[in-house]
């Protein structure tokens, strides 16, 4: 196994078609791709017999790319992204070719709404109706998707209405991941909005309701999931890169030295230096105080208690985020553990704990095409 670790462009790398939910193809070896706002992250895992067991991850971010610092969220372009995908999968040595990626969840819709019980045919024709009414865009520019789901969730239930879960992703999206899967020469592609990835690699033990937040540099994503189905969606338009812009301007020192505090002290401070401490849980209220807020809705609207919230993306990475959630969100919490289903090296465990929790999209990609 080696280990390549390049703080320029903070790379790490540890080497040991059609848009549809539910396609799932059987194969030996797979690759989770997880592009996100300020780095692009890759799993690739193989089964063995009962086993899954992890051949290679990595993480390259995106920002010097573009210019700019490691850690922060950038736009780079198509083909700067294509560049640093190539350059990631050349350093962690990536060779399985069936990949599945995580889609932008800026870019896609989940739902659930209540429609009249009739005929799937009729259903077939209702349901781009009662799309209009959730999606924002005109349906000609998006790929839909939907299912039933049980009658279990009490939302004014009547008899004669049925619960079906709505999702839809841009066809621009879609056709771009489409370019960069083919400049990537990867093959077998899928596409999965990273809600259902993060319910597999980091399933909730629970059928009660559970909200996933995967916190990135610059959105934060919440998924409401309720007897193992993803039920809504939310983006919030903060991240772990508000706590980097506000110790800048605040302690007037440069972004890349407000990232490196942010990654060295977090939300527990630095002990000589008492405003850190300060200025990251004041940063913190905003989106934690999103995250009350909305639980408190999801849990009016849908009759039902949120028995507890799993974290995953890079801002769990933080230290002490843990500390900086219990302080305004009052609904039991723990970090997502998506290497649990894994076979790990046995010296890699300190670092897969440290960095597990960013690889939640990336690893529950992988694991779709291996796990029945």
């Amino acid at each position: 196994m080696r280990i390549v670790y390049d703080t320029m462009h903070y790379k790490r790398v540890y080497t040991t078609g059609m848009f549809h939910f539910f396609k799932k193809e059987e194969v030996g070896q797979a690759v989770g791709l997880d592009i996100g706002s300020s780095s692009i992250k890759v799993v690739q895992l193989r089964r063995e017999k009962e086993k899954i067991i992890l051949d290679t991850y990595g993480e390259i971010a995106l920002g010097p790319y573009a210019g700019l610092v490691a850690g922060q969220a950038v736009h780079p372009g198509e083909e700067k992204i294509i560049e640093a995908a190539q350059d990631l999968l050349k350093e962690a040595k990536v060779t399985a070719r069936n990949v599945v990626v995580s889609i932008d969840p800026s870019t896609a819709y989940v739902s659930l709404v209540k429609v009249p019980k009739v005929s799937d045919n009729e259903l077939r024709t209702m349901i781009p109706l009662e799309a209009r009414k959730f999606i924002p865009i005109p349906l000609t520019e998006v790929q839909m998707d939907w299912w039933h789901i049980p009658n279990t969730i009490n939302i004014e239930a009547e008899e004669k209405m049925i619960n079906v879960v709505l999702a839809a992703v841009k066809n621009e999206t879609l056709m771009q991941y489409d370019r960069i899967i083919k400049k990537l020469e990867l093959t077998n592609a899928e596409y999965e909005i990273q809600g259902y990835s993060m319910l597999r690699s980091s399933p909730p033990q629970t059928t009660g309701m559970v909200l996933y937040v995967d916190i990135g540099a610059q959105y934060t994503t919440l998924f409401l999931v309720h007897n193992n189905t993803v039920l809504d969606m939310h983006v919030l338009s903060r991240g772990s890169q508000e706590s980097t812009v506000q110790l800048s301007k605040a302690l007037a020192i440069t972004i890349e030295t407000a990232e490196e505090a942010k990654r060295t002290f977090g939300y527990a401070g630095d002990k000589s230096n008492p405003y850190v401490r300060d200025v990251m849980m004041l940063s913190s209220y905003p989106l934690f105080g999103e995250v009350a807020r909305l639980s408190l809705m999801y849990e009016r609207k849908y009759n039902q208690t949120i028995e507890g919230i799993i974290l995953s993306g890079g801002g769990t990475r933080v230290p002490g985020v843990m500390d900086a959630f219990k302080e305004t969100v009052h609904i039991p919490g723990r970090i997502a553990l998506p290497f649990e289903q894994v076979d790990v090296p046995q010296f890699l465990h300190e670092m897969i704990e440290r960095v597990g929790p960013s690889y939640a999209v990336a690893v529950g990609c992988a694991l779709k095409k291996l796990v029945p």
